[in-house]
């Protein structure tokens, strides 16, 4: 409580960095890409992202991490899902990345 006896409401946003590993997962994308009737210049047009940093995906040879976003644009686009999913604090233990071959 400040003077005046008026409570003042702020938020902070808070920042959450997870990194895991996917095993063959550049491999199944461009398995994916391979048996959709869409061209990579259409994929990448709908994805957003350059033909260089799509093939650095399907090569694994990216200098960060694939973000989050971007994978599930990657899904929504080829119309498949590829079973990765995070585990967030709070949630029931269990497997980090599932889909790990």
């Amino acid at each position: 409580m400040y003077g005046g006896g008026c409570v003042l409401t702020t938020k902070m946003r808070i920042r959450l960095i997870k990194e895991i590993e996917v095993n063959n997962l550049g491999q199944r994308i461009k398995q994916a890409r391979l048996d959709s009737d869409k061209s990579l210049e259409q994929i990448c047009q709908e994805v957003k992202m350059s033909r260089t940093y799509w093939y650095d995906i399907e090569k694994e040879t990216l200098k960060g991490a694939l973000s989050l976003e971007n994978l599930r644009k990657i899904e929504e686009v080829l119309g498949i899902d590829f079973g990765v999913k995070l585990k967030f604090e709070g949630e029931q233990s269990e497997e980090e990345a599932v889909g790990n071959d």
